[in-house]
């Protein structure tokens, strides 16, 4: 038997094994993170741990490398890259990888589950923006950014003991360390995203300082203070978002955009007019805030075959206008798989593609033509206009919070033991060019950021996802005549050239395939600085 037929046997009974146990896990994953129940973090504890389980066999792992160095067809050969990447990072102890994931589920509950308090009372993480848009005391904004820290103290411990038995697994299997290891597995060359991200932040740094200086002006404007004191008088609680990662100017203007909108309602006419259906995946959908209920926003594909759901916690806001957008645009591209490949195929090659058709979405929230349609109000094109303006701010701002949170996750792992809080904030100053606020020695606001915990070494998809969002455009450009992509000539480019070869060419691959060129800063630097 040639090694082909052996390794199609091979699929054949290990693949179904695989589809139906991460089916299991999905679905507990999906309570957990819409109940925030004890039982439901057990269960998918335990479901994680049986199906990292399937990819732990050496003698399977063995056989994978012994076929890898044998001629197989192109679509094979890509299932067989996947395996072994897949066993690979599993090829670890089953004790680690019971505790791994026992204690992410645990982490998990706690962040579905936590509410801070202001003066007594429980808050959501939309009271919270609401406060740091509207409120215009300083000293009601310093308790409220405060509340947002308190994660931080309850999830530093449990985090720090994740990152060791990460960075555990790791060494185990040869890397340095779990950031390291991460990159390699995801096919992302640790070099490249260094001098591609170095480049990023040099090429648009007076795009940058011009942004910064308009909103220190327009901020020490609003809470009476010269704009050079505005760090150390105010602190970072003068901006409208916790962690400065959004455009704070006009925010409560522009949310006047959306007043009264059915945004799932508007979400649908959007795709609808791409020619996709997303009622479908709204009807799954869990959109609306309520306790015990994560607090963000997520999509997942739970079974591959076109039950995809998203996670949102919907208010009257632009930014959860962007927000259903930009989740939906990963629902569709879920969707969108030519449906004759491979389960094991079925998936974007790295999240910097499906990002991309997300980021893409979410722009439209504040770009003018898409607004017009969207929200067919002529009486309201003036704040259209504005809302414009700011997706510039937005991107630049954005920009350099990826910067931030890539290199604390490198050095994270790299070195665990030091100051975080102190790395953090150092961070913040340098890329974000905010200064750190007094009085945050010894805490631990780094760990009130979700990505931390649960999606590590995943935020430089983000802007890599903004790069090759821009490069679509271009692309779409030269094939449509337009950049709007809510047309069904938009909507059949991408499904055609990025949705249908789900992954069955490396992520880089992929994007030269849609954009006839490598993923470079170029594009995105030209388009918003």
């Amino acid at each position: 038997m040639t090694s082909s037929h052996q390794f199609k046997e091979f699929l054949n009974t290990f693949v179904p094994a695989v589809a139906a146990k991460s089916r299991q896990a999905n679905k507990a994953v999906w309570i957990l993170e819409t109940t925030g129940a004890a039982d439901a973090a057990d269960l998918k504890a335990e479901l994680d741990t049986a199906l990292r389980m399937l990819f732990n066999d050496r003698k399977t792992y063995e056989k994978l490398l012994a076929w890898d160095r044998e001629p197989l067809d192109p679509l094979l050969k890509r299932q067989l890259n996947v395996l072994i990447r897949t066993f690979k990072q599993n090829m670890i102890p089953q004790p680690l990888l019971e505790e791994i994931a026992q204690k992410e589920a645990a982490l998990s509950q706690v962040y579905a589950t936590y509410r801070p308090e202001i003066k007594g009372k429980k808050v959501s993480e939309n009271e919270i923006r609401e406060l740091l848009k509207n409120e215009n005391d300083v000293a009601a904004r310093k308790l409220a950014w405060e509340a947002s820290k308190e994660i931080g103290s309850i999830l530093a411990p449990r985090i720090l003991e994740l990152v060791a038995l990460r960075n555990k697994a790791a060494q185990s299997l040869g890397y340095c360390d779990y950031f390291t290891m991460q990159l390699d597995l995801q096919e992302v060359d640790a070099n490249w995203l260094q001098a591609t991200l170095d480049d990023c932040a040099c090429s648009s740094a007076p795009a940058y300082r011009e942004v910064m200086k308009e909103v220190q002006q327009q901020l020490s404007h609003r809470f009476h203070v010269p704009a050079e004191q505005l760090g150390p008088q105010i602190g970072p609680w003068a901006w409208s978002e916790p962690f400065c990662q959004e455009d704070p100017l006009d925010c409560q203007e522009l949310d006047t955009l959306v007043d009264h909108i059915d945004i799932p309602a508007v979400s649908r006419g959007f795709y609808q007019k791409m020619g996709i259906e997303v009622h479908p995946i709204l009807e799954r959908s869990d959109m609306f805030e309520r306790p015990g209920k994560n607090q963000h926003a997520f999509c997942i594909n739970i079974d591959r075959s076109g039950d995809v759901r998203t996670l949102n916690n919907v208010k009257s806001s632009i930014k959860w206008l962007e927000t259903v957008l930009h989740e939906l645009g990963h629902a569709i591209y879920d969707v969108g798989y030519d449906p004759q490949l491979p389960w094991l195929l079925k998936e974007p090659p790295h999240m910097i593609t499906t990002e991309a058709m997300a980021l893409i979405a979410g722009r439209q929230a504040y770009r003018y033509a898409s607004l017009k349609h969207l929200l067919n109000a002529p009486e309201k094109e003036p704040l259209m206009k504005k809302a414009e303006v700011s997706l510039k701010r937005r991107q630049l701002i954005f920009s350099r919070w990826v910067l931030v949170m890539t290199a604390f996750e490198r050095e994270l792992y790299k070195e665990p033991a030091q100051d975080l809080n102190t790395l953090w904030w150092g961070l913040v100053e340098k890329y974000q060019q905010i200064p750190a606020p007094q009085g945050r020695q010894g805490k631990n606001d780094w760990a009130a950021k979700y990505h931390i915990g649960l999606a590590p070494v995943y935020y430089f998809s983000y802007l890599l996802g903004e790069m090759f969002a821009s490069d679509i455009e271009n692309a779409l450009l030269k094939a449509t005549g337009s950049v709007e992509i809510s047309t069904p000539q938009a909507g059949e480019f991408l499904h055609k050239k990025l949705f249908i070869p789900g992954n069955r060419m490396s992520w880089s691959a992929l994007v030269e395939h849609v954009s006839g060129k490598p993923l470079c800063p170029k594009a995105w630097v030209s388009q918003f600085s």
